[in-house]
């Protein structure tokens, strides 16, 4: 009993990696037929260019920086009336 108890994490860990193995064992078919299809599904998706990676980059930082003072704008317009309203 004392062996147990004092290897119990070695034990757990043996449990876990002959559950894992086994389980790999089991579905290794359907793991390769999943990355196999997974490597073709890949090699059909059109990858963007580094120049439209880059515009599509600088077009989402605009966009953002442009919502974000809209946002501040507004934010600052309604602070500055409801501290009128309720002076």
């Amino acid at each position: 009993m004392g062996f147990i108890t004092s290897n119990l994490k070695g034990i757990i860990w043996a449990v876990i990696a002959i559950i894992s193995i086994v389980t790999v064992l089991k579905y290794y078919h359907r793991i390769k037929k999943f990355l196999t299809e997974v490597k073709t599904e890949l090699g059909k998706v059109s990858w963007s260019s580094r120049q439209e990676l880059f515009g599509s980059t600088v077009v989402v930082i605009v966009i953002t920086g442009i919502t974000a003072v809209f946002i501040g704008i507004i934010d600052l317009a309604l602070s500055k009336i409801l501290s009128l309203m309720f002076k």
